[in-house]
Formats: structure tokens, C-alpha cells, sequence
């Protein structure tokens, strides 16, 4: 059975996005190693030419992500409040289309 990250990368494969945003309501603090999958993960899809954003971040994660080398990368404009806020900004971006 294919993991979670082996899913996610066929389907990317597949669609071909420019921006994947993650959900991390869910994820209640994150650990060293976690962060450096993360990390590697968004430096391999940057160079794929797809945008990393992390929405919903609970402030003990966002603190995390802020004081690594990731935090810098992404900046604040790749972290989002919500979903809504992050698909507004997409949407809103130049040459973005609305989905069918």
C-alpha cells in the first residue's frame, strides 16, 4: 500500500500544480525530524518549479517552522491563517484561474 508522501507525489505527478498548500490544523507540534522531511520535501517540489504553502499552522508549530532554515524559505508569504485565506491569495495571484 503506498504511503501518504507516495500518493501525494503520484497525484502531483499527474496534475502538475504550481502550489500545493498543506493543512497543518491537524498537527499538534512537530518534531526534528518531521521538520527536516518538510524541508527537503519543499526544496525538492521549489525545484520541480511547485510553491509549498503550510496553512493553519497552531502557534507552537509556526514557531518551529519560523525559527528554521524552512521559515526562511517559505516566508510569510507561503504561511496562511486558514485554507480560505490561501486560496484567496492563489486566486487573486496574476495568471491563477478559478476552478471549473
Amino acid at each position: 500500500m503506498p504511503s501518504c508522501a507516495g500518493k501525494m507525489r503520484a497525484l502531483a505527478d499527474e496534475t502538475k500544480p504550481r502550489v500545493v498548500a498543506l493543512d497543518f490544523s491537524g498537527v499538534p507540534d512537530l518534531e526534528y525530524t518531521a521538520l527536516k522531511m518538510l524541508t527537503e520535501a519543499e526544496k525538492r517540489q521549489r525545484e520541480r518549479g511547485v510553491s509549498i504553502w503550510l496553512v493553519a499552522l497552531n502557534p507552537e508549530v509556526l514557531s518551529v517552522i519560523q525559527r528554521s532554515p524552512l521559515g526562511n524559505v517559505l516566508g510569510r508569504e507561503r504561511m496562511h491563517f486558514n485554507l480560505e485565506m490561501a486560496v484567496a491569495k492563489y486566486l487573486a495571484a496574476p495568471g491563477s484561474e478559478s476552478p471549473p
